[in-house]
């Protein structure tokens, strides 16, 4: 019984193999299009960042981070821009991922929202760099990269 089971099973994802491999029909194939884009930056934080301190009796920190502007032209296929904040003192980073297919033109990239307990600041600043990003197909190109300063707030 259990060898009839076995070879049932067999047969079944033979059939299914051969159905969807090299000698089934190939459902929803077409060309595909490079990832392109002409982007540049418009305008990141240049000097300084706040850590602020929460409302509402939390407690926690928050990053209080202008966008970054970045123009996006000549977009082709599905190219992505990433804006990130990285805090390593504080092992925090704010990323923003923005998908560019079929944008093109100004776009604000606001960091995401992220916190961080009061048991882990224990200083009034902190060194952070603050990068522009673009990923066309499986390559990411740095457009920036800067070095800034966040401060904590009371």
């Amino acid at each position: 019984m259990a060898a009839r089971l076995l070879s049932g099973v067999f047969v079944l994802v033979l059939v299914a193999a051969v159905a969807v491999g090299p000698l089934g029909v190939a459902v929803g194939e077409s060309p595909t299009t490079p990832d392109e884009a002409t982007v540049t930056v418009e305008s990141v934080p240049t000097d300084t960042l706040t850590l602020d301190r929460g409302r509402f009796g939390s407690g926690r920190y928050h990053l209080d981070a202008p966008p970054a502007v970045v123009t996006a032209a000549n977009v082709s296929g599905t190219p992505s821009v990433r804006y990130v904040i990285d805090v390593p003192g504080l092992w925090m980073t704010a990323t923003t991922r923005r998908d560019l297919a079929g944008r093109e033109g100004r776009l604000a990239l606001a960091a995401s929202p992220v916190t961080v307990s009061p048991d882990r600041v224990d200083r009034r600043r902190y060194n952070a760099t603050v990068a522009v990003w673009v990923r066309t197909g499986s390559r990411d190109r740095d457009l920036l990269q800067r070095r800034i300063t966040v401060e904590v707030e009371s």
